[in-house]
């Protein structure tokens, strides 16, 4: 006996998204399916018919946030079939299968399957689950051309979806094995989307995929790159700014920061992960460059964008890491310009080379190498703003907290401001005043 749900009449929906930005693009995909097919959409925490997890597995943390979602949407919604998608269900089946209520498991590539696979799915409270094509070579998924984004009404910029996969197989990364290998998705379809999102009064457009700096479509005898994307994206009316999510250091070509440098609306401000200032951590990490390569590269960026802003992820406890490398880290992330980074304390992911290491590195050392690296990244966050203070910026307003009005300026800087005549989604050019003791949240008056 089977239990259709998919007749749209009085049935609703909600969707969780756990993770990064690429997570968002995809959930926002398939919510506007949802939509377009007459579904009452939800926010979740309310209860629905249908409530769908899209999973993140990049650190047992996160592995963690996952079960605990799972478990309080049974208990919002004790009657909805439970639907979970995306990383953790496409390497941690098993575990997901374990928890009471899961109705339906879909990795990445069947994610977009979601509406054939609940038509079928069976009133008995059995998880269902569906088998993955494998590449023979490496054991990774095969993966197609999906779905991009459409955008989502709560938001006030929209993530577009270029690129999905990688293949770089850093030591610690369970990343490859969930996302599959690289795919570069149509220039004519990352286009019509843009128009699309412009359509549904999205202003700001950040460019996401897993791998964004792998970005290569060969058409005929040409082929299109990263940059040629932000450069095609700028000429769409309606858009005012673009950003790019993290690229790869050792991905980036010169003709990247070309085109920063000569756009109005590509935000001056790159994400490019470091994760170790330390050459032998990173060859055990299996990074693609060493530190000397790795400054060449910021070297280049501040040479063409002198006064934008640089972010990155570092992580800390990575097995064999003694205190002199740890120190050659700090040392490093202190002489280079960042304006913020993500500290990450090491996390094992089981099947990755780095789980198998020995040496692994003491929870407590690592929480407080962690603390000193946070604090450092506090005091170059502080610093980059105070050398904006008392300059005008425009400012991109996209939430309310209390009696503040946030935004971002295009160089990343978070702004607050006191005014009731702003809304979200606005852009008003900005004072900057100061920096609030509490939030860390620059201040700011029109």
């Amino acid at each position: 006996m089977y239990l259709c749900i998919l007749s749209p009449t009085m049935t609703s929906v909600s969707l969780k998204t756990i993770g990064c930005k690429l997570n968002q693009s995809e959930s926002d995909t398939l919510m506007s399916q949802f939509r377009d097919k007459g579904f009452l959409v939800k926010p979740y925490g309310e209860e629905v018919d249908v409530t769908i997890i899209n999973t993140c597995t990049v650190t047992h943390a996160a592995d963690s946030d996952c079960r605990n979602f799972i478990r309080q949407a049974k208990r919002i919604s004790p009657k909805a079939k439970i639907v979970v998608v995306g990383c953790y269900a496409e390497v941690s089946e098993k575990e997901i299968a374990a928890i009471p209520g899961v109705d339906l498991i879909l990795g990445n590539k069947d994610k977009f399957k979601l509406f054939e696979k609940l038509e079928s799915l069976s009133v008995v409270r059995c998880p269902l689950s569906v088998k993955k094509d494998c590449d023979s070579q490496n054991g990774n998924r095969k993966t197609k051309n999906g779905p991009r984004t459409t955008g989502h009404e709560h938001r006030t910029r929209a993530f577009l979806k270029i690129q999905d996969g990688c293949n770089f197989f850093c030591a610690y990364c369970i990343v490859p094995f969930a996302r599959g290998n690289p795919t570069s998705l149509p220039v004519k379809n990352i286009i019509e989307e843009a128009h699309k999102l412009v359509n549904r009064g999205f202003q700001e457009i950040v460019v996401t995929g897993v791998n964004i700096g792998l970005y290569q479509y060969t058409s005929g005898e040409k082929t299109v790159y990263l940059e040629d994307i932000l450069a095609q994206l700028e000429r769409i009316n309606g858009i005012i700014r673009i950003r790019t999510g993290s690229v790869e250091p050792n991905t980036i070509r010169d003709e990247l920061f070309q085109v920063m440098r000569d756009s109005h609306i590509i935000c001056p401000h790159m994400h490019i992960p470091l994760q170790s200032g330390n050459d032998k951590t990173l060859k055990a990490m299996k990074r693609r460059y060493t530190c000397a390569e790795y400054q060449e590269v910021i070297n280049r960026y501040t040479s063409f964008l002198p006064d934008a802003a640089l972010g990155t992820d570092i992580i800390v406890g990575f097995p064999g890491e003694t205190a002199d490398d740890f120190e050659t880290t700090k040392t490093f992330v202190n002489n280079l310009p960042y304006t913020y980074f993500h500290v990450f304390s090491y996390s094992d992911r089981t099947g990755t080379v780095a789980s198998q290491a020995p040496d692994k590195v003491a929870p407590p050392i690592t929480k407080e190498r962690s603390q000193i690296l946070r604090q450092l990244g506090e005091k170059k966050k502080e610093d980059y703003i105070k050398s904006y203070l008392g300059k005008t910026l425009p400012v991109h307003f996209d939430n309310r907290k209390n009696n503040l009005m946030l935004g971002y300026t295009p160089n990343f800087i978070r702004v607050g401001v006191e005014s009731e005549k702003i809304k979200r989604g606005e852009f008003f050019n900005v004072v900057l005043k100061g920096i609030d003791s509490k939030t860390r949240i620059c201040t700011g008056s029109l």
